[in-house]
C-alpha cells in the first residue's frame, strides 16, 4: 500500500506520490497505471519529497504549475510552509526548472485555499511565430503552441498535434502543450481575459491528455497576451469552469510572474499497486 494525495487545482486532477517509494524506472509506468479511470483516475502524476528541501518531480520530468500549486497545499497541510502576512510561504524544487519556485497558500473561510506559484524571468519570454497562425511560447520545462479556432475531433487529435509539434520543431521536448485560446471580456479594469482549452503531450509517458486546467498553459497565454497588449494581469478561464489568475510584477532583476487559483485536496490515503506494474511489490 502506497501513500497518495489526489488534488484538484481548479481542474486538472493531479495525483501526488512519495518519490522515495518509486525508483526512476518505475515512475512512468506507475503514473500511467494510477491515472487510469479504473484506478485513482487523474490527468497527471507527480512524485514528491517532503523531507529536507521539498521537491516535486513530474511523471515525465516536465514542469507543471498546477502540480506545484497542489504541492504547496500539501506542504501547508503538513506545516512545512512559513507564515508571512495573511498566508504561508516557501520555496520548492520542481522538475524542469533550474531555480527554486516560490509558493504561497492563503486559507479562506468557507472556500478552498488559494495557492499560487511564482516563476522569475530576467526578461519575459516572447512568442515565436510559425505558419498557420501558430505561436510558440517556451516556459521552463514545457513548450506551448497557441492557436485560435475549434479543436479537431478526437479521432484526429493525436495526428493533428503531432503535425503541430513537427512544424514548430518541438517534437523532442519533454512536454508540449497545445492550447486553443479565445479572448473574452473581463469586468476587472486592466485585466486581460481569455478562455483556454489545453491538450498536453508528455514524451516519456507517451500521453496526450485533454486537460481540464493547465497552469503552465495559463502562464503561456498570459505571456502571449502581454506581448499583444502590455497588460500585466490576466484571468484565464479553464475548461473546468475555474479561472486562474496571473500577475506580472517588475523587479530590479527582471519579472516575477505569479499564477494562482483554488486547490482542493480531493482525497488522500493509501493505494494498492499489486500486479499493476511488475516490480512495484518488491520495493
Amino acid at each position: 500500500m502506497y501513500d497518495f494525495w489526489k488534488m484538484t487545482p481548479g481542474g486538472n486532477p493531479t495525483i501526488l506520490l512519495k518519490a522515495g517509494d518509486f525508483p526512476q524506472h518505475l515512475r512512468a509506468p506507475v503514473a500511467n497505471a494510477v491515472m487510469n479511470s479504473q484506478h485513482l483516475c487523474a490527468e497527471q502524476v507527480g512524485y514528491v519529497r517532503l523531507e529536507g528541501k521539498p521537491r516535486l518531480d513530474m511523471m515525465g520530468g516536465e514542469f507543471c504549475l498546477n502540480a506545484t500549486r497542489s504541492f504547496a497545499v500539501l506542504l501547508a497541510e503538513k506545516g512545512l510552509l512559513s507564515p508571512e502576512g495573511t498566508g504561508l510561504v516557501g520555496k520548492v524544487e520542481v522538475s524542469g526548472v533550474p531555480e527554486d519556485v516560490a509558493v504561497r497558500v492563503i486559507a479562506r473561510d468557507g472556500a478552498l485555499p488559494f495557492a499560487e506559484a511564482c516563476l522569475h524571468f530576467s526578461a519575459l519570454p516572447q512568442p515565436e511565430t510559425f505558419s498557420r497562425g501558430l505561436r510558440l511560447v517556451r516556459v521552463p520545462g514545457i513548450a506551448h503552441i497557441l492557436q485560435q479556432g475549434p479543436l479537431p475531433p478526437e479521432n484526429a487529435l493525436a495526428s493533428f498535434c503531432e503535425a503541430q509539434r513537427n512544424l514548430c520543431h518541438v517534437a523532442g521536448e519533454e512536454a508540449v502543450g497545445h492550447l486553443w485560446l479565445s479572448n473574452v471580456a473581463t469586468r476587472v479594469p486592466g485585466t486581460a481575459g481569455a478562455e483556454l482549452h489545453p491538450v498536453v503531450w508528455v514524451r516519456d509517458t507517451a500521453s496526450l491528455c485533454r486537460e481540464s486546467a493547465c497552469g503552465s498553459g495559463t502562464l503561456a497565454c498570459a505571456l502571449a497576451l502581454h506581448a499583444e497588449n502590455g497588460l500585466t494581469r490576466c484571468a484565464i478561464r479553464q475548461p473546468s469552469g475555474c479561472t486562474l489568475s496571473v500577475r506580472m510584477e517588475k523587479t530590479p532583476e527582471g519579472w516575477d510572474v505569479w499564477v494562482g487559483g483554488p486547490v482542493r485536496m480531493t482525497a488522500c490515503g493509501k493505494t494498492d499497486l499489486t500486479g499493476i506494474v511488475e516490480g512495484v511489490h518488491t520495493l
